[in-house]
């Protein structure tokens, strides 16, 4: 199944309505959290001026990515992280290159058309983005400075 499946599916897509109150939860529950807005089907928590956790969902999933700053090409980015293998990978357990344009792709399947499933992918996104915040900090924040 196309992981970006939004525009691809020929069932009921998930509304720009029920997206947007998908994430006004989330940040809801993220209080003390800097979420910012990436795109309508994704939000931003940065780790360092030029590192983002990027957060999405699709009809049939929500995961999460690294990325670096807006403007900065996938394979700057993958470039520039290639330094800390394999310790960051092992650490994320996800890998650099296992999803094309993402770095260390993790994805929890979730029918988010259905809202009941909604919680469960709020609780699975906190969990990754903090432990992907975390050691992202760790190794790769720490390092550059």
């Amino acid at each position: 199944m196309d992981e970006w499946d939004i525009a691809h599916s020929r069932l009921r897509s998930i509304s720009a309505a029920e997206i947007k109150t998908f994430w006004d939860r989330y940040i809801a529950i993220r209080q003390g959290a800097v979420i910012e807005r990436g795109s309508l089907y994704s939000r931003w928590r940065y780790v360092s001026h030029d590192l983002v956790i990027s957060l999405y969902l699709t009809n049939r999933s929500v995961g999460l990515f690294v990325r670096g700053g807006r403007g900065e090409g996938y394979n700057t980015t993958k470039n520039r992280l290639s330094a800390y293998e394999p310790e960051l990978g092992t650490a994320l357990d996800a890998g650099l290159n296992d999803a094309p344009g993402c770095c260390y792709l993790g994805r929890l399947t979730l029918p988010v058309t259905d809202h009941a499933s909604w919680p469960r992918g709020h609780y699975w996104l906190e969990e990754r983005e903090e432990f992907y915040h975390r050691v992202l900090t760790e190794i790769v924040v720490r390092a550059e400075r």
